[in-house]
C-alpha cells in the first residue's frame, strides 16, 4: 500500500476546504455534524407512516412508496458521484443540495399531491448521497491517511446506519410531542443552519481535484434504469394492496419493467459509455454479495413489517415507544462496526468468518423474538435482540462493502455500488417486506380456519361477543406472528449453514485494494471522458 507524502497528511489534517479562521480541531467535527443533518433528508420519514396517512387521508402504500423513491434515488446516484466531485466545488455543492433538501422537505410537508412527494423524495435521496460522498471526500484521509478500507469502512457506516436509526428516534420523538410535521420544521431549520455555516466558513471555488466537465454521461440511460427500478419498487410496495396479478395497475406495471429493464440491457449494449456498463453485472462475484445482500434484507424485514405488528397491535406500543428500540439497534450497529474493525485488523479473521458472525446475530435475533412473542413480554425485554439485530446489520453490511472493494476494479466500483443498492437500498426492502407480509397473511388465514373450530358456546367468553372476538384475534396474531418468526430461524440455519459450506477463497478476497489517491481517480475520470 502506497504511503502518502508529509505534505498530504498535513493538508487532510487541515481540511483545507473551511477558511483559516476556522479552529482546525473543529474542522473534522464540523463535516460529522453536516453529514448527520444530510442523513435526516429524505422528503418524507417512513417512521410516520400511520401518522401521514391518517393526515393527508392516503394508504400507507403511498407514504412506503415516497419513502423507497428516496433510497432509489439515492441508489441511482452511485456512478456520477465521482463526476459530480470533479465538476463542481465542494462549497457549491453542499449549498445547492442544502437549498434542494429545504425546498423538497417543505414542499413534502405541504403537498398532498403523491406524484410531485415522490419525485421531490427521488430527488432528496439523490442529493443525499452527493452531500455526504463530498463530506466523505474531503475527510477520508483525516481518518486514515493510508488509505486503509479497514478502517474507514467501520467509521462510515457506524455514521450511515447510525444516523438511519437516529431518524428514526428524532421522528418518533416528535410524532409523540408533536405532529409529523414537527420533523420537516426540524430538518428545515437544520439545513438553514448548515447552509449558513458552509455559506460563511467554506472557501469559494476550492475543489478536491482538476475540473472536468459532463461530457459522456448517459443521461438518458440513467432516466431509463430509475424508471426501472420505480416499476419494480411500485409493484413490491402496492402488490399486496392491488391483489397482485389479479390487479390491473399490477399487471400494467409488469409490463413496464419489462420493456424498461430490455431498454436498459440493450442501451447498455450498444452505446459506448453506458450509464451501468453490462461487464459490472459479470465482475467477479457480484452475484455472491448480490446473494448475500438480498438475505440480509430478508433477515432485517422481520424486524420492520412483521415485528411492528407486535409491538403495534398486541404490546399496543406508540411512536414514542417505538423509537426507544432504536436505542438498541443503534447500539447493536456500533457493536458490529467495532467487532469488524478489530476482526480484520487484530484478530485477523476472514471475510467468512465475519460474514458468518453477523448472520448468527440475525439468528439470534429470530430466536430471541420466537421466544418472547407473548401479550405479557416488556420492552426492556426487547432491547438485547434489537441489539443483535444492529449488530448483524452492521456487521454484513460493512463486510460485504469491504469485500466488493476488493473484487471489483475501479472501473466498474461504482456502477457495481449502484447494482448492489438495488437489493441494498431500492427494491430490497419492499420485495421482503412483501414476502414476508403474503407469507403472514397466508398463516393468518390458516390460523383463522383452525382456531374457529375450538370456539363454542362453552368457551368462557362466548357470553360476550366483543371479549370473545378481542381475544379470537388476539390468539390468531400471536400465534401468526410465532410461526412467521419459526420460518425466519429455519431460514437463518439454512443461511448459516450455505455459507459455512461455501469457499470463501476463489468467491470473496480477504483484503480489499487502497482507496485510490484522487488525482489517480481524477486521471481515470479524465480518460473515461475522451
Amino acid at each position: 500500500m502506497e504511503t502518502p507524502s508529509p505534505e498530504e497528511i498535513a493538508a487532510a489534517r487541515r481540511i483545507m476546504v473551511w477558511k483559516d479562521f476556522v479552529p482546525p480541531f473543529l474542522r473534522f467535527p464540523l463535516f460529522l455534524l453536516i453529514i448527520i443533518v444530510y442523513m435526516f433528508s429524505g422528503g418524507v420519514y417512513m417512521s410516520a407512516v400511520s401518522e401521514m396517512s391518517g393526515s393527508l387521508s392516503w394508504i400507507n402504500e403511498d407514504i412506503l412508496m415516497a419513502g423507497y423513491a428516496s433510497m432509489t434515488g439515492l441508489t441511482i446516484a452511485f456512478p456520477l458521484l465521482f463526476r459530480i466531485l470533479f465538476r463542481f466545488p465542494t462549497r457549491e455543492l453542499l449549498l445547492f443540495s442544502a437549498g434542494v433538501f429545504i425546498v423538497s422537505d417543505y414542499l413534502c410537508m405541504i403537498s398532498d399531491f403523491l406524484p410531485l412527494v415522490v419525485l421531490l423524495s427521488f430527488i432528496s435521496g439523490f442529493f443525499k448521497i452527493v452531500g455526504t460522498f463530498v463530506c466523505w471526500s474531503n475527510i477520508q484521509l483525516k481518518i486514515t491517511p493510508r488509505r486503509d478500507f479497514a478502517v474507514f469502512f467501520p467509521f462510515l457506516f457506524t455514521f450511515v446506519l447510525g444516523s438511519v436509526q437516529l431518524v428514526n428516534i428524532v421522528t418518533g420523538y416528535s410524532i409523540y410531542a408533536f405532529d409529523w410535521k414537527a420533523m420537516h420544521r426540524l430538518t428545515i431549520g437544520a439545513f438553514i443552519l448548515i447552509f449558513t455555516l458552509v455559506y460563511f466558513c467554506m472557501r469559494r471555488n476550492f475543489r478536491q481535484g482538476p475540473y472536468i466537465p459532463f461530457k459522456g454521461i448517459d443521461y438518458l440511460g440513467g432516466i431509463l434504469w430509475s424508471l426501472w427500478l420505480i416499476c419494480i419498487v411500485f409493484i413490491c410496495v402496492y402488490g399486496e394492496y392491488y391483489d397482485w396479478l389479479d390487479g390491473k395497475p399490477i399487471q400494467t406495471a409488469i409490463i413496464f419493467a419489462a420493456v424498461l429493464l430490455v431498454l436498459c440491457l440493450q442501451r447498455a449494449a450498444t452505446i459506448r459509455h453506458p450509464y451501468i456498463n453490462l461487464k459490472t453485472f459479470s465482475q467477479h462475484n457480484m452475484l455472491f454479495i448480490f446473494i448475500l445482500f438480498g438475505c440480509m434484507t430478508l433477515m432485517s424485514a422481520t424486524a420492520t413489517s412483521i415485528q411492528n405488528i407486535f409491538t403495534g397491535a398486541i404490546l399496543g406500543f406508540d411512536a414514542r415507544h417505538n423509537a426507544d428500540l432504536n436505542w438498541g439497534i443503534l447500539l447493536g450497529i456500533g457493536v458490529g462496526t467495532g467487532i469488524f474493525y478489530l476482526a480484520l485488523t487484530q484478530w485477523k479473521w476472514r471475510i467468512k468468518d465475519i460474514v458468518l458472525a453477523g448472520f448468527f446475530f440475525f439468528f439470534l435475533y429470530q430466536v430471541m423474538l420466537y421466544f418472547l412473542i407473548d401479550a405479557s413480554a416488556e420492552k426492556y425485554m426487547l432491547y438485547l435482540p434489537m441489539l443483535f439485530k444492529g449488530a448483524g446489520v452492521s456487521l454484513v453490511y460493512t463486510s460485504l462493502t469491504y469485500a466488493l472493494a476488493g473484487c471489483v476494479t475501479f472501473a466498474y466500483y461504482f456502477e457495481a455500488m449502484c447494482v448492489i443498492g438495488f437489493i441494498r437500498t431500492s427494491f430490497g426492502g419492499p420485495l421482503n417486506a412483501a414476502i414476508l407480509t403474503q407469507l403472514f397473511n397466508h398463516i393468518k388465514q390458516e390460523n383463522i380456519a383452525g382456531l374457529g373450530s375450538y370456539i363454542d358456546s362453552m368457551h368462557s367468553l362466548a357470553n360476550s361477543f366483543s371479549a370473545l372476538y378481542n381475544e379470537f384475534q388476539k390468539q390468531i396474531l400471536l400465534v401468526s406472528l410465532k410461526e412467521v418468526y419459526g420460518y425466519a430461524v429455519i431460514i437463518a440455519i439454512v443461511i448459516l449453514l450455505a455459507i459455512l459450506l461455501s469457499d470463501y477463497r476463489s468467491l470473496i478476497s480477504s483484503k480489499a485494494s487502497p482507496m485510490l489517491k484522487l488525482s489517480e481517480v481524477w486521471k481515470y475520470v479524465r480518460h473515461k471522458t475522451k
